[in-house]
C-alpha cells in the first residue's frame, strides 16, 4: 500500500492536471451548428474494453498490422516515475497485451512510420519496433518538459507538441528541431493535413491550423474546453476535436461545429481520439475512467 504522503502528492498531481485542462467559457459561442447541410451527425457506442487499463492517453490503429494501441501514462501523466506502458487491443476491444512494452514515464501521443511504434514519453521520443515489441530508440529532446501529441508529417517527418513550454516540434531523420518556438496556451493535439498543421490547444480552449510554409496562424474555432484530440473524418475538411474532460466535437473550416458527445456527467475523460475509418469508428481512451470506449459515427440526413 501507497504512504498517505504518497497519496497525498499524487491527489495534488491530479487537482493540477485537472487544473491545466480547464478553460473559462466564452459567451455568445454557437456549439450546435449543422455540418454539411442536411446531414445530421451523431455517435453510437459500439464496444467497449475491460476497465483493466492504466490511465490510457492515446490511440492508434496500425493499418498493417489490424492492431490498436493504447499508450497507458498509468496515474500521474506528468511525473517520471517508470510506469507507464503500452497496451495491444483488438478492433473489436479484447485486451491482447495488457503491457506489451513497458519501461515508460508517462507515455502519450503516438505515431507510426514502417515497422516503428514512436511515443511521446514527457522528454524524450520512444521508437518501438513493433515486430519485437521492444524499445530500439529515445530521443532526448532538449528543453521539452511536456511532451503530448504527435502527428505523421510530410516526407516521414513528425511533429510534436510540448503542452509545458508552448512548443512544437518537428524531428526528421532522428533529430529534432523546433517547428514553432511561440504557442502559447498548452498545444495538445495535432493532425497534419492538406498541407496544414491542425492544433488544438487546451488552455487557450482553441483549434487552429498553421500553414507550414508561412507559419501563419488560423482560428477555426473557439471554446472547445480542454482541447485534447485531433481526427480527421470521412467528410471532407471536417474533423473531430476532443475536450479532455468529457466532450467531442465535430468542427469544419467554416466554423461550424456540434457536439457529439458529453460524458461530463458521468465522469469519463475524452482524451487522445483516433477515427478509425474501416469501421467508421470514434476511438476515444477515457483516462481516468480506464477504459477505451468505441463510438459509430451515424450521418442522418434530416428529412424536412
Amino acid at each position: 500500500m501507497m504512504k498517505s504522503s504518497a497519496k497525498l502528492i499524487f491527489a495534488i498531481s491530479i487537482y493540477t492536471l485537472s487544473l491545466l485542462n480547464c478553460s473559462p467559457k466564452k459567451p455568445s459561442e454557437k456549439t450546435d451548428e449543422k455540418i454539411a447541410g442536411t446531414s445530421a451527425y451523431k455517435l453510437e457506442q459500439v464496444w467497449t474494453t475491460d476497465s483493466v487499463l492504466k490511465t490510457p492517453e492515446s490511440v492508434i490503429y496500425d493499418k498493417a498490422r489490424g492492431i490498436l494501441y493504447v499508450s497507458n501514462v498509468n496515474e500521474n501523466p506528468w511525473e517520471k516515475d517508470g510506469n507507464g506502458f503500452i497496451s495491444k487491443i483488438t478492433t473489436s476491444g479484447d485486451i491482447l497485451d495488457l503491457e506489451w512494452v513497458s519501461g515508460m514515464n508517462g507515455p502519450k501521443g503516438m505515431a507510426i512510420l514502417g515497422n516503428t511504434l514512436y511515443v511521446n514519453d514527457l522528454d524524450e521520443l520512444i521508437s518501438i519496433d513493433i515486430e519485437k515489441g521492444k524499445i530500439i530508440a529515445k530521443l532526448k529532446i532538449e528543453g521539452a518538459s511536456g511532451l503530448n501529441d504527435m502527428t505523421n508529417g510530410e516526407n516521414g517527418k513528425i511533429y510534436i507538441s510540448d503542452s509545458n513550454e508552448g512548443k512544437i516540434y518537428q524531428v526528421e531523420n532522428g533529430e529534432a528541431t523546433i517547428f514553432n518556438s511561440d504557442a502559447p496556451g498548452r498545444p495538445n493535439g495535432l493532425l497534419m493535413d492538406n498541407g496544414k498543421l491542425f492544433v488544438a490547444f487546451s488552455a487557450a480552449s482553441e483549434f487552429v491550423s498553421f500553414d507550414l510554409q508561412s507559419m501563419e496562424k488560423t482560428v477555426i474555432a473557439t471554446q472547445i474546453g480542454a482541447g485534447d484530440g485531433v481526427t480527421r473524418t470521412n467528410e471532407s475538411d471536417t474533423y473531430l476535436v476532443s475536450d479532455w474532460n468529457g466532450e467531442i466535437f465535430m468542427i469544419n473550416m467554416n466554423d461550424e461545429k456540434k457536439s457529439l458527445l458529453n460524458t461530463k456527467d458521468q465522469h469519463k475523460n475524452t482524451a487522445d481520439i483516433w477515427f478509425f475509418e474501416e469501421q467508421n469508428l470514434v476511438l476515444v481512451p477515457t483516462f481516468f475512467d480506464n477504459r477505451v470506449v468505441a463510438y459509430r459515427l451515424i450521418n442522418e440526413l434530416i428529412i424536412k
